[in-house]
């Protein structure tokens, strides 16, 4: 398993430059203040980047992540040279843009950051706008055959819906975000559904019936066809490497010998899914960070052969976290201890709520209580949980 690289020397520029301005989480707080015209302006003042290239644009809840990465791991077994454009980062902003699956060199970063900051328009661009332009241009540049883009938010309004994708995937819709994308899994499904354009086939897994009803009425306004792929494997980590198996070999149709190459690539882990970071004990770290990925921690959880399952939890604020361990606690056949992590981070809880009953360590404890034999131990409830595990824990 690879680890996220370092951050490339860059980066602290980068957040610098946005510290007081539209930061990635800037939507979150301040709903329908978006404007995706200040992006769309600037794509086409740099020559439109992203109609280089073929691309497949995927959103969702849950898997949306897991379903780029397999996909982008398949088109270059087959022998495409394929970016793919995935966010939030664990730990450095160059695995956010991959080719063949390695991140964008740090000098890239640094080059194409200083071209695309000399542009007056970028001042208008949030932080989200400049990397995804970033990251257009990069898979460009570098004369890439196919890029997998995901999206960062919803979908009808984030950055990333520039494209004209040749294929549209759409993994499971569930609750998240609800303050930007709706109530509702109606009003979610709508934003997701925002990827879709005429004439497009449209890729998407068995759906609760709100979110099926929507993509499927989307789909007829806009001349798309529409596929349901059902994967009945046992784990969530399964399911989504199947789907995105079945999806190429819808689209592609790839021989006996390139299945056998795409097979053999999408079997390789995904980095923080489920992620075991050390043996004797296990420590596992996954990057769930909904109601969603919390269920399917539940099920990996329960068919794990310890006795005893601690886990450590925060995430950010924006999020149920009382909801989070409510479903956590519906593992069963385990001796169950729910922890609160500290993260020094304001977009992070700074205590847990007296609701969500969670226990409290010090960082000296967490290594007591992680070392404890025939004990499963797993980290979860954000994607920037990773950082905090590599600098206090050595994991």
């Amino acid at each position: 398993m690879n680890l996220p690289p370092d951050p490339a020397p860059v980066e602290a520029e980068i957040f610098e430059f946005f510290a007081s301005r539209n930061f990635e989480r800037s939507r979150r707080f301040a709903p329908g203040a978006y404007d995706p015209q200040h992006l769309k302006k600037f794509l086409t003042k740099i020559g439109n980047p992203q109609f280089a290239y073929e691309t497949i644009h995927v959103a969702g809840t849950v898997g949306k992540g897991s379903a780029t990465t397999h996909l982008s791991r398949a088109l270059t077994a087959m022998g495409f040279k394929t970016g793919a454009y995935l966010s939030p980062h664990f730990v450095s902003l160059t695995e956010r843009f991959t080719i063949a699956g390695n991140p964008m060199p740090g000098d890239s970063l640094a080059a194409l950051w200083r071209e695309l900051k000399a542009f007056s328009e970028f001042e208008m661009l949030s932080f989200f706008d400049a990397m995804t332009a970033l990251g257009f241009l990069y898979f460009a540049r570098e004369r890439c055959q196919w890029a997998v883009i995901e999206t960062g938010l919803g979908g009808r309004m984030d950055s990333t819906n520039n494209l004209k994708a040749r294929l549209a995937v759409i993994t499971l819709i569930d609750f998240d975000h609800q303050n930007i994308l709706g109530s509702t899994l109606n009003a979610i499904a709508r934003e997701k559904a925002g990827i879709i354009h005429p004439g497009q086939t449209v890729y998407t897994v068995a759906q609760q019936a709100p979110a099926d009803e929507v993509l499927r009425t989307t789909c007829a306004e806009k001349a798309a066809t529409y596929r349901v792929i059902k994967t009945p494997a046992e784990s969530y980590l399964l399911r989504n490497r199947e789907f995105a198996l079945a999806i190429i070999d819808d689209a592609f149709k790839p021989g006996a010998t390139q299945r056998q190459a795409i097979r053999s690539e999408l079997e390789k882990p995904i980095f923080g899914r489920l992620s075991l970071l050390r043996d004797k004990p296990r420590v596992f770290f996954d990057g769930g960070h909904n109601e969603a990925s919390m269920r399917a921690l539940c099920d990996f959880i329960t068919s794990q052969a310890e006795p005893a399952c601690n886990i450590f939890l925060n995430t950010m604020t924006e999020r149920d976290l009382i909801k989070m361990t409510d479903i956590l606690r519906a593992v069963t056949g385990k001796n169950l201890n729910l922890y609160f992590l500290p993260i020094a981070d304001p977009a992070y809880y700074s205590e847990a709520p007296a609701a969500a009953r969670l226990g409290t360590l010090n960082d000296a404890a967490i290594r007591e209580t992680i070392g404890v034999a025939d004990q499963l131990n797993l980290f979860t409830g954000s994607m920037g949980i990773y950082k905090e595990l590599k600098i206090r824990f050595a994991l």
